[in-house]
């Protein structure tokens, strides 16, 4: 129901949801390497999940056990967890990430990057409605958002978003 209503607001708002394109974003991930995206010339569709409180972990574990996870190995994507940093306060955005670190499995690190600015053009890419939610975009390489959803998953988000996959990503190699 909540895709549903997600892309009735893209309908009424000028299809802004179908047009937008994914920020260009730079950070630093949890392992220290570079996350930057999109990126000129890559040819791997992009999944990106955005939370923009500490309300929305809930949905990333959720997302993450059931669906997810297997793109964090899959060389045919680019998958990134962002958690926005803007709205908290600079004295203790550093406890933040010291607890990300702690609570992210080691093995995700390179894939979970707390972003600090950005906040109102990744609010208007997503569709943001709800601090509690968590954030779902499929991007084609060049950054143009082709699906999203928010909120915990369900069957017709889970499908949607295989579906939607299906579409950007080559055939798997022998």
């Amino acid at each position: 129901m909540r895709y549903f209503q997600n892309f009735l607001v893209c309908l009424l708002t000028s299809y802004s949801c179908l047009a937008q394109n994914i920020p260009a974003t730079t950070a630093k991930a949890l392992d220290g390497s570079a996350v930057v995206f999109p990126k000129a010339g890559d040819k791997k569709p992009l999944l990106v999940i955005v939370g923009f409180s500490h309300k929305s972990s809930g949905d990333f574990k959720a997302w993450n056990q059931q669906v997810l996870s297997p793109y964090l190995t899959d060389p045919r994507i680019d998958y990134y967890e962002l958690a926005e940093l803007q709205g908290a306060p600079s004295l203790i955005r550093g406890t933040i990430v010291h607890g990300m670190r702690r609570d992210v499995p080691e093995d995700q690190h390179s894939h979970f990057a707390p972003i600090t600015w950005g906040e109102d053009e990744w609010k208007k890419a997503v569709s943001y409605s709800a601090a509690k939610d968590t954030y779902l975009v499929l991007a084609e390489p060049s950054g143009h958002i082709v699906w999203q959803t928010s909120g915990v998953p369900d069957d017709e988000k889970v499908t949607a978003l295989k579906q939607a996959l299906a579409k950007l990503l080559p055939p798997r190699q022998p």
